[in-house]
């Protein structure tokens, strides 16, 4: 965008305390000696909508404002140039990915490497994702011990319970190590290299109650000791060469442990691309998909209490959802101390990256008030296309429609007709009042609809004429679902919570009264033999069964020892003979520590919903490619 542009632009939406920016501030050969807390403010605050192309790989593009969600950005603008928010220095915002708006405040400097705090824990995962993609790991290393990859490393004396130590609980902050403040200075006396040892050595006991989340600098050593362990050479030359350098970052600090790093903000921007594009970069996949996904997701809930009770953790990256409107976004994050931030949002494209020195960190506030309804879509256009519209998940379960069908409620089950033409789901109102939902695909587009109070547990035959609901159920008509019917004989028997039916009109169902099997009863002669139980190894807490049409496999929730939540879901296979294979936990890219249960697959056999719980009070519908089922299913 040529400079008469932004000449034209800026005047017009700027007070005379912000410059009109045609050159970004930069470090003098002298600025580039001191540190960061000795460098002068800048005299006036620097703000372009229309930034310049600098040869860094950065794309960049216009920020036309034409509405009032636009222009609240400019006002933020010149309120962080004001320091109404606190110390911030730098604001840039890429949409589509494009670099449209680029701000530097105070001590910003457009080429001056600014410091990241604990940002480098998340620059850390993506590193180790760069392992996993050059097969250096693998998933399934993620969850074990971590001594199983300190060979190189003297572990004598290690403290009770350091064994159990996984790589996945040292990335979610859930090691479990705990020293005081006086161990602590005393082992990092001498900077913090070559520190794991002696924390492994010196932490009072592990143990299950130990393992709960715990912000600390030690988990994020642990894990690049793991990395510097498995790579080629050390783990900082394998970061500047295989992260780094491949998505043209040259111009940055680290410190030793990886205890912190800087980087400039407009490659924090390449940063956030990673993963926002699921680990790509210019076509290569240069992250490991699966992992990223996995690290991006809510994983645990942070218990400081100097962190928002609205977040989530991953590995070493935040998510929260964020609202404009009625509408929720997903957002994750990186977050530093002082303020340091790389935010993403897939649903709008969009990254936003900040830095700052600010003590009481405080700008999330206005990334929500402010920047994320400049971008945001007008909900209020038709949901078009599959699935209600929404983009596929991959191999990790993602939330299903979030904003339209998850709200941050209950919203609870999940059918789709065979035709795929409608969806039922449950929704808790503000009252705490169910009622089942409906949305119906009627000239291009999707129409929503509340069908009336919840009056069971939906589930649709593959033939699509009976919607099961538990011990009631509907059966389609000419002129739609006929009223609700009571079962009989032998379900009146047992407490059912979901029954469903496989095309050869078996029904499968539980029982709420007992820790008893899943059963399955077929009709013969016009009349439902006694139910049996599924000869098949369960455990303590068995329900929501869903059974394949062709019954080659049956899927169900449960609570065990050895799971990953307090319940996950299962699958077992038809085995050649009839009987049914082993119980198979679906693992962690469908389970997570929270309940995970009521999994149902769409009738064209492509993606599997089920529920999540959330907290108390949310439940979410989650969605992953069903295809997850044959990397499951024995050779």
């Amino acid at each position: 965008m040529n400079q008469i542009t932004r000449l034209i632009f800026i005047p017009i939406l700027f007070i005379t305390s912000i410059s009109l920016g045609q050159d970004p501030p930069e470090a003098t050969v002298v600025e580039t000696t001191l540190s960061f807390w000795d460098l002068p403010l800048l005299h006036e605050a620097f703000v372009d909508a229309a930034p310049n192309e600098r040869g860094d790989g950065i794309a960049v593009g216009y920020f036309a404002i034409d509405n009032d969600r636009r222009k609240a950005i400019i006002q933020l603008s010149k309120e962080l140039s004001d320091s109404i928010h606190g110390q911030y220095d730098g604001l840039l915002i890429s949409h589509k990915d494009e670099l449209v708006f680029e701000s530097y405040y105070r001590r910003g400097r457009i080429d001056l490497p600014h410091g990241q705090a604990s940002v480098t824990k998340s620059y850390i995962t993506l590193a180790i994702g760069r392992a996993i993609q050059l097969g250096y790991l693998s998933m399934a290393d993620l969850h074990k011990p971590i001594v199983h990859f300190l060979k190189d490393l003297t572990l004598e004396n290690l403290a009770d319970g350091v064994k159990n130590i996984s790589l996945h609980q040292a990335l979610t902050m859930r090691s479990g190590i705990r020293v005081s403040s006086d161990m602590l200075e005393a082992i990092t006396v001498n900077g913090v290299a070559n520190t794991t040892p002696q924390f492994l050595q010196r932490t009072s006991a592990i143990s299950p109650e130990t393992q709960t989340f715990t912000y600390q600098g030690i988990d994020p050593r642990l894990a690049w000791q793991v990395l510097d362990s498995v790579v080629p050479g050390s783990a900082e030359d394998f970061m500047k060469h295989e992260v780094l350098a491949k998505i043209g970052i040259t111009n940055y600090g680290w410190e030793n442990d990886a205890e912190g790093s800087s980087m400039m903000a407009r490659d924090m921007l390449k940063l956030g691309a990673l993963v926002l594009h699921k680990g790509k970069w210019e076509g290569e996949q240069l992250i490991s998909a699966p992992f990223l996904a996995k690290a991006t997701s809510r994983i645990t809930k942070p218990t400081e209490d100097w962190i928002p009770d609205t977040y989530f953790y991953g590995y070493f990256w935040y998510q929260a959802d964020m609202k404009v409107g009625e509408q929720s976004y997903k957002v994750n994050f990186a977050w530093g101390g002082g303020g340091q931030y790389v935010i993403t949002v897939a649903e709008l494209d969009l990254i936003v990256v900040i830095t700052g020195h600010d003590r009481e960190d405080t700008i999330m506030e206005q990334v929500s008030k402010a920047i994320l309804p400049a971008f945001a879509e007008d909900k209020s256009l038709p949901l078009q296309g599959p699935y209600l519209g929404q983009a596929p998940p991959g191999l990790v379960a993602e939330v299903f429609a979030p904003g339209v069908v998850s709200t941050g409620r209950y919203e609870l089950f999940s059918a789709f007709t065979p035709d795929m033409k409608e969806f039922y789901f449950v929704r808790y109102d503000e009252e705490d009042k169910p009622s089942m939902i409906a949305y119906e695909w009627k000239d291009n587009r999707w129409d929503m609809s509340i069908t009336g109070p919840r009056v069971g547990e939906p589930a649709i035959s593959p033939d699509g004429k009976i919607m099961h609901l538990g011990r009631r159920y509907m059966e389609r008509t000419d002129a739609g679902w006929s009223p609700v019917k009571e079962v009989e004989k032998p379900f009146k028997d047992f407490r059912i919570m979901r029954l469903v039916s496989s095309a050869k009109g078996t029904y499968y169902f539980d029982d709420a009264t007992e820790e008893g099997p899943i059963r399955y009863t077929r009709m013969i002669d016009g009349k439902w033999e006694t139910p049996k139980p599924l000869e098949v190894d369960l455990g303590k807490f068995n329900a929501h069964p869903f059974i394949a049409p062709d019954e080659s496999y049956v899927i169900w929730d449960d609570q065990r020892e050895s799971g990953f939540g307090k319940a996950d879901i299962y699958i077992s296979f038809r085995q050649s003979d009839g009987s049914w294979g082993p119980a198979i936990n679906m693992g962690d890219q469908v389970n997570s520590e929270q309940s995970d249960s009521y999994a149902t697959v769409t009738p064209d056999g492509k993606y599997i919903l089920f529920n999540r719980m959330i907290d108390k009070d949310n439940v979410d519908i989650y969605w992953v490619d069903a295809q997850i089922i044959e990397t499951l299913r024995p050779q």
